[in-house]
């Protein structure tokens, strides 16, 4: 787990080295044990940097960029495989001979023998650039799931790749101009993350599950190496199969020369997780040291901790002594959420991402360097229920299925104010747009100018709200939700110098959990059925018969109008007027109370003040 950076100039006397070493001093928290540089000026100008964050293999033959030395190829690699050592023991049956314990030279000895057929080999997650001596390419590709992050800047004259934007814009000399369009699909919907843009011109996401290669002339090409399967191209899931699955893809992400631990709520997710690693005994490479859980100190948010939750888990499991707790006050101050905003460095959904970026701290700082969370298991099983309930109901009234209706709505299931906020999608696209303009403050708080130059945008995001449950779990999954979630959690752990694993995103659990219909997954009110069947054995009843939980930073998602922000609104940048009303948005924060979507444009606010001011 890393920092990769890239460069590769296309002109004629090109100096890279000096931009690449600001590029890896941007990273440095990503990778504070290592730093590798590596240049050449054949058949491309070209360097690879990485800053390292010692996991898998701690001795100093693992450090990067790591040379092949009988190819000549060249790798720097974010993440992990976790199969490394199933791959490693097949290229060996193949007589490769290998100098390290790591997956890195997995990686090299994996493309000398498969090419580019090696990446369908891997489970894990990668954001990898590699330098093909025999062809002079520049090979770059990430995970099937976009897991570990990737940017790209390309104008002709220079290729410049890194793990975060800011070693883009070290490279650059600083960051680009904002994307008009990004703010106001995150405005209007709150989406980001979702169509390979960021909030930066010239600046794009590489796409998740494709490869990329740029010759030394510049030309690109590229292709798919993995394809998601459609419903009835592979078994749907049932319980064994969930238990199984995610059994063993936990197993794998154990796998570490450094003690892990999980984040651990009061909830089903991250119970289970817990439960498999406190259970994980003697496992090759694997050291499993225990929970962290989140709480407050203020009595007044009460019921948002789960620490007793958490703690009569790990008692009842009879490890109390490795439950470790960290309690903080919902409100944040006023450096803390600059520091937040700056260590996204993009706009983010929600405030209570403040809780795992307090966390990720305090893990670090009792030693620890790998966390398995539950990230994608909300999307997989339909956690979000009263979402995707709702937008059943809409399906039912759509197909004039008035009994399913009455059910969904007498049983408390769906949320009438939810279900009409969905119908308000099935508008067209102008009546939407007023109605947007005027009930929802994030995009009352947008600019005219913003509004009007980007208006034909409102098109794309009304198609996307207006898909059935088993369409948007799909969604979520693969270019919406999830993308966004990813994101978020690895600034804030990557931050920290921490290391997120997600077993529920073993793309074997992925691939099986899209083939099986939303309702078999999700099933009544309570959401996650499948899931909460597959591991009933193992739990508490009252973990799996509960709704979902509240979870990390549930109280601080209902304090935007709590939080300091008036000290920040008045001294922000005046470019930010081209996007924002903020006369508009300081009275929508003084007037209390403040609707949900009003994070949206605060946050807005918060990223453009940390990067142009």
């Amino acid at each position: 787990m890393c920092g990769v950076v890239a460069l590769r100039s296309f002109v004629a006397g090109a100096a890279l080295q000096d931009r690449a070493e600001r590029a890896l001093a941007a990273l440095a928290r990503r990778g504070p044990d290592a730093q590798g540089l590596w240049c050449t000026d054949q058949p491309a100008p070209t360097v690879l940097g990485h800053r390292r964050l010692s996991i898998i293999d701690l001795s100093s033959a693992a450090t990067q960029p790591m040379r092949c030395p009988d190819t000549g190829n060249v790798v720097v690699f974010n993440g992990e495989i976790y199969n490394f050592l199933e791959l490693r023991a097949e290229l060996e049956g193949l007589g490769h001979r290998f100098r390290t314990d790591s997956d890195t030279e997995v990686i090299l000895h994996g493309w000398r023998a498969w090419g580019e057929g090696f990446f369908p080999r891997c489970n894990g997650m990668w954001a990898v650039v590699l330098l093909e001596q025999e062809t002079g390419d520049l090979v770059y590709c990430r995970d099937r799931l976009g897991v570990k992050p990737l940017y790209l800047h390309h104008d002709g004259r220079h290729l410049v790749l890194g793990s975060e934007i800011r070693a883009i814009a070290a490279a650059l000399g600083g960051h680009p101009a904002p994307n008009p369009g990004a703010i106001f699909d995150f405005l209007v919907a709150g989406l980001s993350d979702h169509c390979g843009e960021t909030f930066y011109e010239g600046i794009q996401a590489v796409p998740p599950g494709w490869l990329y290669r740029v010759s030394p002339a510049g030309r690109t090409t590229r292709r798919s190496y993995h394809r998601w399967p459609a419903p009835g191209e592979v078994p749907p899931l049932d319980a064994g199969a969930v238990r199984a699955l995610l059994q063993d893809a936990t197993r794998l992400r154990l796998r570490s020369d450094v003690p892990s631990v999980t984040l651990l709520s009061g909830g089903l997710d991250s119970s289970i997780l817990t439960h498999i690693g406190l259970h994980a005994g003697a496992a090759p490479r694997t050291c499993f040291g225990g929970a962290f859980t989140y709480g407050y100190r203020d009595g007044a948010h009460a019921g948002f901790d789960e620490v007793e939750a958490a703690a009569a888990s790990m008692a009842g499991w009879g490890h109390s002594d490795r439950h470790h707790v960290h309690r903080a006050h919902a409100v944040p101050g006023a450096d803390e959420l600059l520091a937040l905003a700056q260590a996204q460095e993009e706009p983010f959904c929600t405030p209570s991402i403040l809780a795992s970026f307090r966390m990720y701290r305090t893990i670090r700082d009792a030693g620890y360097k790998v966390v398995l969370n539950g990230e994608g298991a909300d999307e997989l099983f339909g956690g979000y229920v009263r979402l995707y309930l709702a937008l059943a109901a809409r399906s039912a009234l759509h197909g004039l299925r008035l009994p399913t209706l009455a059910r969904l709505l007498a049983g408390g299931a769906v949320d009438p104010r939810l279900l009409l906020n969905r119908l308000a999608w099935d508008l067209p696209a102008r009546p939407l747009g007023a109605l947007l303009r005027r009930q929802r403050p994030s995009v009352a708080s947008m600019s005219a100018a913003l509004w009007h130059a980007q208006a034909p945008r409102l098109q794309a995001l009304r198609a996307d709200r207006r898909g059935d449950a088993q369409a948007r779990l799909r969604a979520d999954v693969l270019a919406t939700n999830l993308p966004m979630v990813l994101r978020m959690t690895d600034r804030n752990s990557m931050h920290a110098g921490v290391e997120v694993r997600a077993p529920f995103l073993d793309y074997r659990l992925v691939e099986r959990a899209l083939a099986t219909p939303a309702h078999r997954r999700m099933g009544d009110y309570h959401g996650k059925a499948l899931l909460r069947e597959a591991f009933s054995a193992d739990l508490p009843a009252r973990i799996v018969g509960q709704r979902k939980s509240t979870g990390f930073g549930h109280a601080e998602q209902f304090l935007v109008d709590r939080m300091p922000l008036q000290d920040i609104l008045a001294s922000l940048p005046q470019g930010l007027g081209d996007f924002l009303d903020l006369p508009r948005l300081r009275r929508e924060l003084a007037g209390g109370r403040a609707h949900s979507t009003l994070w949206f444009a605060v946050s807005v606010a918060l990223w453009y003040g940390s990067v142009y001011a």
